[in-house]
C-alpha cells in the first residue's frame, strides 16, 4: 500500500492555489461591471451575464467533474483545470465586445469547475483522518481570503491598468498551478481508473443542473416571470428524474445511488445547503441597511462586510484542529447554533442601533460559520468510501453554489414582498424597510434551526473516521 500522506503539503499548495483563484475570480469581478459596461458600450442587464455565464457553467459541471476525477485522477483534473482557466482568462482580457467576454467567461467557468470540484477529495486522500480537519481548514482560510481580497484588489487593478487586468492577473497564477501540478501530484494514481462514466447519467445531470441554475438566476433577477421560470424548473426536475433512473443501472450511472443512501452524507450536506442559504441573506441585505438606514458610505459598508470573512479566516484553523480532536459533527452543530445567536441579534437592527450592535452579530455569524464549515466538510468526506471521494467533493461544491443562489433569490424575493405589503398597508417606507428586513431574518432563523436539526440527526462517525485507509 502506498502512503499518500507524503503528498500532504504538495496537495495543499495545488488545492489552495486553485481554491483561492476560483474564489477570488468570483468576487473580484463585481466591482468591474460598471467599467466593463461603459468600455464595451453595453447595458447593465447585458453585462450581468458576465457573472451569470460563469456561475451557470461552474454549477452545471461540478458533480460531473467530481465523478470524472475518480476515473481520470487528480492530476488530470488540476492540469486541465488550470489550462482551461488560463485560456478563458486570456480570452476575457482580450475581449473586443460583450459577447466574446460572456463566451470567454463560460470557458473560464469550465476550468474553475474542474479546480473547485475536487479540492476536498484531494485533501481527504492525502491527509490521515487525524489531520484531515487541519488540511481542510487551510482551504477554508483561502476561501475567506479570496472573498476578502477580491473587491479591493479589483478596484486596485482597474485603477492601475483597466478592467482587463482583472483577468490577466490570473495568467501567472494559472501557469504556476500547472507547474505545481506536473511537479507535485503527477504520480498520484486515479482512485478508480476502470470506472465507467455513463453518458445518459452525465448528460441528464448536467442539463438538469444547467436548467435549475438558469431558472433560479433568471427569476431572482426579474429577467423571467414566474410562469417561464416555473416551466424551466419543471424541466430540470424531469431531467433529475431521468438522472436517478439512470443511476440505478451500472451501465448508465455517473455516481451510483449508494452515496444518496448514506444518512450522514445526506443530512450533513442538507445542513450545509441550509447554512449557505442563510449566510447569503446577510451579504445581500446588509449593504442596503447600512447605506439606506444608517447612511454609511460605500467604502465603510465594504469594511463592515469584511468582518464575517475575517473571522472565518482566523478561526478556520482552530475549527479544523477541534474537528480532528473531537467529533466533527458536534463541532459543526455548535457552529450552526452560534450563527442562530448572531441572526437573532441582527434581526434586532434598526435606525438607532449602535456601531457595536452592528459589529457583534457579524462577528457571531463569522465565528459560527468558521466553526461549522471545516468540521462539517471533514465529517462528510470521512463518511464516504474511497471510491466516492470525487463524487462527494463535487456534490458538496454543487450544494454550496446552490445554497448561495437560493439564498440570494430568497432574500431579495421575501424582502421585496414584505416591503411592498407593508407600504400598501400605509406604513412609511423607512419603517416598512426595517419591518421587511426583520421578516427575512425571522425566516432565516427558522432555516438555521433546520440546519441544526439536520446536523444533529446525521448520525455519528467518531472523529469522522473514514471507511477506507488513506494509505490504500
Amino acid at each position: 500500500m502506498e502512503d499518500f500522506s507524503r503528498y500532504k503539503r504538495k496537495s495543499l499548495i495545488i488545492t489552495g492555489l486553485g481554491t483561492f483563484m476560483g474564489t477570488l475570480d468570483a468576487s473580484i469581478i463585481n466591482v468591474s461591471l460598471p467599467t466593463i459596461s461603459r468600455d464595451l458600450g453595453t447595458t447593465i442587464s447585458m453585462v450581468g451575464w458576465v457573472i451569470l455565464s460563469y456561475s451557470i457553467a461552474v454549477f452545471s459541471l461540478l458533480m460531473l467533474f467530481g465523478a470524472l476525477s475518480e476515473k481520470k485522477g487528480f492530476y488530470f483534473s488540476y492540469k486541465y483545470g488550470y489550462l482551461i482557466f488560463l485560456l478563458g482568462s486570456v480570452l476575457c482580457g482580450l475581449s473586443i465586445n460583450i459577447y466574446m467576454l460572456i463566451i470567454s467567461r463560460v470557458i473560464q467557468g469550465v476550468g474553475a469547475a474542474l479546480l473547485i470540484s475536487i479540492g476536498p477529495a484531494l485533501i481527504t486522500r492525502s491527509f490521515p483522518a487525524s489531520e484531515r480537519g487541519r488540511g481542510l481548514s487551510v482551504i477554508s482560510m483561502l476561501v475567506y481570503a479570496g472573498l476578502m481580497l477580491g473587491p479591493p484588489m479589483g478596484g486596485f487593478l482597474i485603477a492601475l491598468g483597466g478592467w482587463r487586468w482583472i483577468f490577466f492577473v490570473n495568467v501567472p497564477v494559472s501557469i504556476l498551478g500547472v507547474y505545481f501540478t506536473i511537479r507535485y501530484i503527477r504520480n498520484i494514481p486515479a482512485i478508480e481508473p476502470g470506472k465507467k462514466i455513463g453518458a445518459p447519467g452525465s448528460i441528464s445531470l448536467s442539463l438538469g443542473l444547467l436548467a435549475l441554475m438558469f431558472a433560479l438566476l433568471m427569476f431572482s433577477r426579474g429577467i423571467l416571470d414566474t410562469t417561464y421560470s416555473s416551466g424551466i424548473l419543471l424541466f430540470s426536475i424531469i431531467l433529475f428524474g431521468f438522472f436517478f433512473y439512470f443511476e440505478n443501472n451500472p451501465k448508465t450511472q455517473l455516481i451510483g445511488v449508494s452515496i444518496f443512501k448514506n444518512r450522514h452524507f445526506i443530512f450533513a450536506g442538507g445542513a450545509m445547503l441550509l447554512i449557505f442559504i442563510a449566510l447569503i441573506a446577510v451579504t445581500i441585505l446588509m449593504p442596503f441597511y447600512l447605506e439606506q438606514v444608517k447612511m454609511y458610505r460605500p467604502e465603510q459598508v465594504g469594511l463592515f462586510l469584511m468582518i464575517t470573512p475575517v473571522c472565518g479566516f482566523f478561526l478556520a484553523p482552530a475549527a479544523g484542529y477541534l474537528s480532528d480532536k473531537f467529533r466533527a459533527s458536534l463541532i459543526a452543530t455548535l457552529g450552526a447554533a452560534i450563527m442562530i445567536i448572531g441572526y437573532y441579534f441582527i434581526r434586532q437592527l434598526n435606525a438607532q442601533t449602535s456601531l457595536t450592535g452592528i459589529i457583534l452579530p457579524l462577528v457571531l455569524i463569522g465565528t459560527g460559520m468558521a466553526i461549522f464549515s471545516t468540521p462539517n466538510t471533514s465529517s462528510i468526506m470521512g463518511s464516504v468510501t474511497k471510491y466516492q471521494l470525487g463524487s462527494a467533493s463535487g456534490i458538496l461544491a454543487t450544494l454550496r453554489t446552490l445554497g448561495i443562489t437560493l439564498g440570494a433569490g430568497f432574500a431579495i424575493g421575501i424582502f421585496s414582498y414584505y416591503k411592498k405589503m407593508y407600504i400598501q398597508d400605509g406604513m412609511a417606507e423607512a419603517k416598512a424597510f426595517i419591518k421587511a428586513y426583520n421578516s427575512v431574518y425571522d425566516i432565516t432563523i427558522f432555516v438555521l434551526l433546520l440546519a441544526v436539526l439536520f446536523s444533529l440527526v446525521r448520525g455519528n462517525t467518531k472523529k469522522s473516521k473514514p471507511a477506507w485507509n488513506h494509505k490504500s
